[in-house]
This record gives structure tokens, C-alpha cells and sequence, in this order.
């Protein structure tokens, strides 16, 4: 699973919740996503499960888009 130049924000906001993010995940290894309250970490799990689309960037399973 690899995340390339991400990047969302909500209808709402002018602000993005996420910017530039980049993160390849290699299998068998293990990752946490911490942060404060309203740094995007749910909206970016959202993303990796294919709920919300980014706006920019790529989310990629074995080289494939998610999107497609």
C-alpha cells in the first residue's frame, strides 16, 4: 500500500486536513497513526479505505489505484 502526494480537505473548509502526504506500508510490518485531535488521521483512514476520494495525489494497492 503506498499514499503519493496526498492531499483533502472537506467541502466546508478552505483548509486542507491533509497535504503532501507520502507513506509506503510494506507488508508484515506494523504502523500506527497518531496524532492531536483534527490532524487528519481518521480522514486519512477513510481514504486508504476507499471511503473518500483525495482531491490530489495517489493511494495505490500492489501499483493499482484505488480509484479505479
Amino acid at each position: 500500500l503506498e499514499i503519493k502526494n496526498v492531499a483533502y480537505s472537506y467541502a466546508n473548509s478552505k483548509e486542507k486536513v491533509l497535504s503532501g502526504v507520502n507513506q509506503k506500508f510494506e507488508l508484515g510490518k506494523f504502523y500506527a497513526i497518531v496524532g492531536k485531535s483534527g490532524t487528519g488521521k481518521s480522514t486519512l483512514l477513510s481514504l486508504l479505505a476507499g471511503l473518500d476520494k483525495p482531491q490530489t495525489g495517489k493511494i495505490l494497492f500492489k501499483n493499482e489505484d484505488i480509484r479505479k
